[in-house]
C-alpha cells in the first residue's frame, strides 16, 4: 500500500506557470521599426534597422551618359564597311511550283540552313502583327511580337529537315507561313556560309 500511494507523487509533473503575453514585451523591439524620438524637438528619428546595412556606402555614383560621349573608332571614320547581317525572305512554295518530294503547304523556296552540334540562339521579333515562331520537331516555340525581342536557344543533334509554321492567329494568310530549317554538318555549313560571309 505504501508503494502504491507514492507512485502518483513520482509521476506527477511540476506545474509550470504560463507566461501571459503583454504589450510591454515589444517595447524593446519597437525602436527598430518605428524609430525613436529625439530629445530636442520631439522629431522621430530614423529607424534603427535602416542603419544596419552599409549598402549606401558601397553604391557607385550614377551619371548620365550619351552616345556622343564615346569616340567613333577610326576604322569607321576612314570609310570601313560596317558589318551587316545576311538576310533573305522565305516564301511558301505554291501548288503550281511543287516538285516530287516536297510537302504541300510546308515547303519554302529558301530554307534556313543551320549547323548541327552547335549552340544556336534565335532573336525573334515581328514587323506587323503578332506571330509565333514554332518548330515542334525541335521543341521550339516563341512569340514574335512587334517592338519586342524574344530569345530562344537550340542545339540540333542530328542532320535533317525540320518543318514548322506560324502558331499565332495573325491574319488571312496565317495558314500559309511555313518555317523550314535544314540542319547540316558544321563542315557543310562552313562551306555554305562562305558564299555570304567574309572569312
Amino acid at each position: 500500500q505504501a508503494i502504491l500511494a507514492q507512485a502518483p507523487k513520482r509521476l506527477a509533473r511540476p506545474h509550470r506557470q504560463s507566461t501571459q503575453w503583454r504589450p510591454e514585451m515589444l517595447d524593446a523591439l519597437r525602436p527598430l521599426w518605428h524609430g525613436q524620438r529625439s530629445g530636442t524637438g520631439g522629431e522621430r528619428a530614423a529607424p534603427a534597422a535602416a542603419n544596419l546595412s552599409a549598402d549606401d556606402a558601397r553604391r557607385p555614383a550614377v551619371q548620365n551618359v550619351r552616345a556622343e560621349d564615346y569616340p567613333t573608332p577610326e576604322k569607321y571614320l576612314e570609310g570601313a564597311e560596317i558589318p551587316t547581317y545576311y538576310q533573305f525572305q522565305s516564301n511558301l512554295v505554291t501548288d503550281e511550283d511543287l516538285k516530287p518530294g516536297m510537302v504541300r503547304n510546308l515547303e519554302v523556296d529558301k530554307r534556313l540552313t543551320l549547323p548541327t552540334r552547335t549552340h544556336i540562339r534565335f532573336l525573334v521579333t515581328a514587323q506587323d502583327v503578332l506571330h509565333s515562331f514554332s518548330i515542334p520537331s525541335l521543341g521550339m516555340k516563341t512569340d514574335a511580337t512587334p517592338g519586342r525581342i524574344n530569345r530562344i536557344n537550340t542545339f540540333i543533334q542530328r542532320e535533317g529537315v525540320f518543318y514548322g509554321q506560324c502558331s499565332e492567329l495573325c491574319g488571312t494568310l496565317h495558314g500559309f507561313m511555313p518555317i523550314v530549317i535544314e540542319a547540316v554538318s558544321p563542315e557543310t555549313y562552313a562551306a555554305h556560309a562562305r558564299k555570304w560571309y567574309k572569312e
